[in-house]
């Protein structure tokens, strides 16, 4: 009989608040530098709370890494977009005589890049994860799985949108059929038509009310005033599609997330995950909500702080009492005696959109990203554990310009 390992999640949300406010503040005063180095802290603290058989996961990335490949891909993008957008836009000058057609285009060349990052950045991740000592790996493959992904984005927008689960389960066997445990290849079983019935709840809610409310255009095109009502219904609607589709495309990557996860076998070794859509969708809610007011709240008492001591140093703004440093953020009564500078304007208005962006960003990672990887972990086991001995080192994978590309186009911004 094979051998059931369960999964422990030991952490608790105050570590993860301090952590997360302190990386982040400093972050800010660093000017958004220390970020490589917050990421990297987050990372060892969320991996080492995941312990399959109580035996902790290891992340060995370090800063430096980071910061590095993000000035590396950083030079390289400058060079390869800003070369590339003046070549597009004289060509759209030259042959539209206008500059839409370029800026089109070079969205469309983004698009690959952002597949080619995400691969790159999931190398680096997996090269620089450990458990009992041994190391993960990605084969280097970023150049075939952007032109994969583009395929399979081609083919979904042709069947408009009926194949995204067929492109949502290639892609993820392309990276799970190059991802090594120790000497250990792992294997993506299952068909992409399994993914098929939990979508087609989203193609409903997309297509439905298009189809809908251009039969209703079509039916009252010569509109009157008693038809004014049904037109009416066209923007309620598609609103109502939105949502439903929004809820049902979260109960997809629920479901999908766990069928990959339940056919995926390292050798003798596989996966076996009870991940709870109701479970996710209240982590989200409860904890979206719970993260909009505690910002709300945190940014209240920063910016009260910040009027009283502009109070002090600009008795004008003493008529905007508790709210002197919205009144700057504005720019309210800029120039009059006794009233900040406009660069005092300009340096609190950044200030306070600091203060509201790294609130939310902490809040985010304790209310709403620390109880979703609680629940991830807790509900994965794994099966065949006696054949883990069988899995031998590997070499080193130095995956060396870490995430760089992936940081630029802020991928993952979470951890």
């Amino acid at each position: 009989m094979a051998q059931l390992l369960n999964t422990e999640f030991e952490g608790r949300v105050g570590p993860v608040l301090r952590l997360s406010l302190w990386t982040a503040i400093f972050t800010v005063f660093t000017l958004g530098f220390y970020r490589f180095w917050m990421k990297t802290r987050l990372r060892r603290h969320f991996w080492a709370a995941v312990r399959p058989d109580g035996t902790p996961l290891e992340y060995v990335g370090k800063g430096i890494e980071k910061f590095t490949g993000f000035l590396i891909a950083l030079v390289f993008l400058a060079l390869l977009i800003g070369v590339l957008a003046l070549l597009l836009v004289y060509a759209s000058y030259v042959l539209f005589n206008e500059d839409f057609e370029a800026y089109l285009v070079a969205a469309l060349i983004a698009v690959p890049l952002i597949y080619f990052a995400s691969y790159r950045a999931k190398r680096y991740v997996y090269a620089r994860t450990r458990w009992r000592g041994i190391r993960f790996a990605l084969e280097p493959a970023a150049g075939k799985y952007a032109l994969v992904a583009m395929g399979h984005l081609l083919l979904t927008l042709v069947s408009l949108g009926l194949l995204w689960p067929r492109m949502t389960f290639k892609l993820e066997k392309f990276r799970t059929d190059r991802t090594f445990f120790g000497d250990q290849r792992l294997q993506q079983g299952g068909k992409w038509t399994g993914l098929l019935p939990p979508f087609l709840p989203v193609l409903l809610s997309v297509w439905g009310p298009a189809i809908a409310g251009g039969l209703i255009a079509w039916r009252f095109s010569d509109m009157t005033e008693d038809d004014a009502l049904m037109i009416g219904l066209i923007p309620f609607l598609i609103f109502l599609g939105m949502l439903a589709a929004l809820f049902f495309y979260t109960r997809y990557r629920v479901v999908a997330l766990r069928y990959l996860a339940n056919h995926k076998t390292a050798g003798s070794v596989g996966l076996i995950s009870n991940l709870s859509f109701p479970s996710i969708l209240g982590i989200n809610l409860g904890g979206y909500i719970l993260t909009n007011l505690a910002t709300a709240a945190a940014t209240f008492v920063v910016g009260a702080l910040a009027s009283l001591i502009l109070v002090v140093i600009f008795p004008g703004l003493s008529d905007f009492g508790i709210f002197a440093s919205g009144a700057v953020s504005e720019g309210t009564s800029i120039g009059e005696e006794g009233m900040p500078s406009a660069e005092i304007t300009v340096f609190f208005a950044l200030f306070l959109y600091m203060v509201t962006f790294l609130f939310f960003s902490v809040f985010r990672q304790c209310f709403v990203v620390f109880p979703t990887w609680r629940h991830y972990a807790s509900t994965l086991s794994l099966t065949g554990g006696e054949h883990l001995a069988q899995i031998r080192q590997r070499d080193r994978d130095e995956a060396g310009q870490a995430e760089g590309i992936a940081e630029a186009f802020d991928l993952g911004a979470a951890i």
